[in-house]
């Protein structure tokens, strides 16, 4: 049998730097909607932050969203798979102490939130470029993001600290480590400190969604980038790291794609699928 199934991460994988899908890219995926085969979105962002141009891909019926934490079905948006956070983990984590120059932000059935202040700068803890306007433009704002957490801890899919300051990072990782036993600490990008329940990652829950379907992983193939795809590259018999991809995400890969902005994934697509 061929490939079955393709899952890819967005950001610094399927998306260019500009944050958009190539007209090769588009077309590709086209080709093998065609054919049958599934292109199922996997990423860390929540469900209501993934923008409308993934959404109305060719072939994208469902999407694995907040690094592993939900399944969506795209046509109806309903989650048909979840794993949160315990309670118990929620509570030690906010027990934690916290600088003035890290905030986080909660996931909660497919939205982001988190407080004004980093909606209002997000710079000042880490974001760059286009992820000021993502920022502002994909959270919501709650008067006290602590209070809120607290109050909805048997609901979060995720939790994310951001911080300019890396020594602040290295130090909350460490503390977040000692803290609770059940989660799953990674990173997408520099500034940011990922959460999620330990049986929540993209691996795993790829690898549950392929059981839903009856597809073998020897059937599948994935792409990514970055710490938080390491996962899925090993869940499935073709894992490519993008060339721009972490060195640790290269070596959990079974080979290496060229680059985001040079039509990586749709490169590696038309060898393998059609």
């Amino acid at each position: 049998m061929g490939i079955r199934l393709i899952a890819s991460d967005l950001d610094g994988t399927l998306f260019t730097d500009e944050k958009a899908i190539s007209d090769e890219t588009r077309m590709t995926l086209e080709e093998v909607t065609e054919k049958g085969i599934l292109f199922v979105p996997c990423t860390g962002r929540a469900f209501a932050s993934v923008p409308e141009l993934v959404q109305t891909l060719p072939g994208v019926q469902y999407m694995i969203v907040s690094n592993g934490a939900a399944i969506y079905r795209v046509e109806d948006g309903e989650r048909i798979y979840g794993c949160t956070l315990s309670v118990d983990s929620v509570e030690r984590i906010l027990e934690l102490p916290m600088s003035e120059e890290m905030t986080f932000e909660v996931q909660i059935q497919g939205q982001s939130y988190t407080e004004q202040r980093y909606i209002d700068d997000p710079a000042r803890f880490g974001a760059t470029g286009f992820g000021v306007q993502y920022i502002r433009t994909t959270r919501h704002a709650v008067e006290d993001i602590q209070a809120f957490a607290q109050k909805h801890k048997a609901e979060l899919d995720g939790m994310a600290f951001v911080s300019a300051d890396q020594m602040l990072r290295e130090s909350f990782w460490k503390q977040l480590e000692d803290s609770a036993q059940d989660i799953r600490i990674t990173s997408s990008i520099p500034h940011l400190i990922e959460i999620g329940h330990i049986d929540a990652d993209k691996g795993k829950t790829l690898g549950h969604f392929l059981q839903m379907r009856g597809i073998p992983a020897d059937e599948a193939m994935a792409f990514g980038d970055a710490g938080n795809d390491i996962s899925m590259l090993t869940a499935v018999r073709y894992g490519f790291a993008m060339a721009n991809a972490t060195d640790e995400c290269k070596a959990a890969a079974y080979a290496v794609a060229e680059e985001n902005n040079a039509d990586g994934v749709a490169k590696m697509i038309r060898k393998y699928c059609l």
